[in-house]
């Protein structure tokens, strides 16, 4: 991803981003409909497929959306500046979460004005159902003071996703963390210490968290665990969930948003954790 703000002489011409979000929109209208196209994360908008593919229409269209990508990339800062200013945000990562996606996501969040609260890695072991057990074992012995465990859904991704929400977030109105260190400490250094979780440096309370997968997951028990994970952090504070899939699943009170894997979805994924209210 460009690390620029963008062309002066595109501003000075008047275009701006909205162009190039319209061009992307644009070619979207006939590529992301065809087998094999390119995804910009705006999945709403795409009509069903068609029978027959024009092979040089969808090159063309493939280019269009490639184009308007690396437009948006020089654009992604101006575009988010300011949306966050002063927002912590930790980042959540799935052990399929591309490297690159992450750097991206983390860069736009610091030029939309975010503090970096720090990163948490989700390992293949978290979302394995052979230590769904071990897991929700631990999480019942280390649960936080104050902490509640949901006794209508006890999945283990709800019960891990409540116990991590009570350790990453702030309580919102001090900026401390809802519970005690000795408690944040006993919670994470456990989870590590059972290899379910990986994290270096410190991890401040956040305001907001931003989880980061892969592409769409085949394993029916992995995509529940995570999808519980995000519903149970965004019960508790603002969270979004971006994901590389063309069409990601709705999830209660979470910020959901696909194409995280090219530059309008990174964008989409900064301005949600911004908005508030959870759409996709």
């Amino acid at each position: 991803m460009a690390k620029t703000k963008g062309r002066a002489g595109l501003i000075a011409a008047g275009l701006g981003w909205g162009l190039a979000l319209g061009v992307a929109l644009g070619a979207l209208v006939l590529a992301p409909a065809m087998p094999g196209s390119v995804d910009l994360g705006f999945s709403e908008f795409k009509p069903e497929a068609k029978a027959n593919v024009d092979e040089e229409a969808l090159a063309a269209a493939e280019a269009r959306a490639e184009e308007a990508d690396d437009l948006l990339a020089q654009e992604s800062g101006s575009i988010v500046s300011g949306a966050l200013k002063d927002v912590a945000v930790t980042i959540v990562r799935t052990a399929e979460a591309d490297a690159d996606d992450v750097e991206s996501v983390r860069w736009l969040l610091n030029a939309a004005g975010a503090s970096d609260s720090g990163e948490l890695t989700l390992t293949e072991r978290f979302t394995d159902q052979a230590g769904a057990d071990e897991l929700s074992t631990i999480v019942a012995n280390t649960l936080p003071s104050g902490a509640q465990l949901s006794v209508q859904d006890r999945s283990p991704g709800t019960h891990a996703g409540e116990s991590l929400a009570a350790v990453l977030l702030s309580d919102g109105a001090s900026g401390e963390s809802k519970t005690s260190p000795e408690d944040r400490t006993l919670v994470l250094e456990t989870l590590q210490q059972a290899g379910f979780i990986e994290f270096s440096g410190s991890l401040v309370p956040a305001e907001a968290i931003v989880i980061v997968d892969g592409p769409e997951r085949s394993g029916e028990f992995s995509a529940k665990l995570v999808s519980d994970f995000a519903k149970a952090i965004g019960a508790q504070g603002r969270t979004a969930l971006a994901t590389q899939g063309a069409r990601p699943a709705l999830i209660d009170g979470v910020k959901v948003v696909g194409g995280v894997d090219r530059e309008a979805g990174r964008i989409k994924t900064v301005l949600a954790v911004s908005s508030g209210a959870p759409e996709m």
